[in-house]
């Protein structure tokens, strides 16, 4: 991995899943991923404890600004308990309140991502976006 970039491992527990396949995760991983503008965007992929399948890690990939509305609506969601959303020009996401959890509903079609998340690991979530939004937001060292 090269000097200076920085990944953030979110933990998740036994209750977060990802569909379409039912992948089990470990982990959440943020970290920057280049845009076609030459800007940064805030990747989330799961760590997956099995896959045979080859199903690919990308949970959504976010603008910066996309990002801290997504944590905004985590947090929404968590204390308002109610049901959020992030509509932008670039992105589409719900966050779904439920009293065991919440999922997270990402892109369309066969892009769609579902993913079942429990309440502590959410606020986790959350944090790292948030930390990795700021890291992406912070002026170039001289």
């Amino acid at each position: 991995m090269a000097a200076g970039k920085l990944v953030i491992n979110v933990e998740v527990d036994d209750r977060t899943v990802l569909f379409p396949d039912g992948k089990f995760l470990s982990h959440i991983a943020l970290h920057e991923d280049k845009t076609a503008q030459g800007g940064g965007a805030v990747r989330l992929d799961g760590v997956f404890l099995f896959n045979d399948s080859r199903l690919g890690p990308e949970i959504a990939c976010l603008e910066v600004e996309d990002a801290r509305e997504l944590a905004r609506s985590i947090l929404d969601a968590v204390f308002q308990g109610r049901t959020q959303h992030v509509l932008s020009q670039t992105a589409k996401i719900a966050v779904i309140f439920n009293p065991n959890g919440f999922v997270l509903r990402s892109g369309e079609g066969a892009a769609l991502r579902e993913l079942f998340i429990g309440s502590p690991a959410i606020i986790r979530l959350a944090q790292g976006v948030l930390r990795m939004a700021d890291r992406l937001s912070a002026p170039p060292a001289h």
